[in-house]
């Protein structure tokens, strides 16, 4: 079986990935990057974009261990903030909570975001290869979530499913977080480019 290497110590991220190739039945083994070569696949956040993120740091982690691996990069924009968080979507997060973009559109009608996900794949010569998704939506008025793993909601931890809980899809009746993983699979902003990258590593 085909083994891939995703450069991260994201337990979460991990279990997400896992979750689709077991979904779909895709015939390749994951690994976690840190578990074998701990702070060498961390990499520098460069780009101005989750692409240019996203294939930059694959480039440098399959460099630096000589060996093909994946990286994702996923951002949060909210259209009355300009496009803020955006790419430091995940430090806000933990400095701050996802509490506080509600705070900050108290005052605005316009409540119409994206969030979008970049996973790219990347040899020690420099072949890479990127997929990215993006879905559209509006900031919730108030968190919600359901009982789901951590990639998709907060219930068993805080930061569990990232901007999920105040994040409802277009044409959805409710958060992301509130979306079981089955239901999300075809469509939502990361799983769509793991199942994309997976099918193309294993052809």
């Amino acid at each position: 079986m085909k083994k891939i290497i995703l450069a991260t110590g994201n337990k979460a991220k991990i279990a997400q990935i896992e979750f689709v190739k077991d979904f779909y039945n895709i015939p390749i083994q994951i690994i976690q990057g840190k578990n074998l070569y701990g702070d060498k696949v961390a990499y520098d956040e460069v780009g101005s974009s989750t692409e240019e993120i996203a294939i930059t740091g694959a480039l440098e982690v399959a460099k630096k261990i000589d060996l093909p691996v994946i990286t994702e990069d996923t951002d949060f924009k909210v259209n009355a903030l300009d496009g803020f968080p955006g790419l430091n979507a995940g430090k806000f997060q933990v400095e701050h909570g996802r509490g506080k973009i509600l705070e900050m559109l108290e005052k605005h009608t316009n409540r119409k975001c994206s969030i979008t996900s970049s996973c790219a794949y990347a040899t020690p010569d420099g072949e890479y290869k990127c997929f990215t998704n993006t879905i559209y939506g509006v900031v919730a008025k108030e968190e919600a979530w359901g009982d789901y793993p951590n990639w998709v909601s907060p219930e068993h931890n805080v930061f569990g499913g990232g901007y999920n809980a105040i994040f409802i899809p277009d044409n959805k009746p409710c958060t992301l977080a509130q979306i079981s993983p089955e239901d999300a699979l075809p469509w939502s902003y990361r799983e769509n480019t793991f199942y994309n990258m997976l099918n193309y590593l294993v052809k």
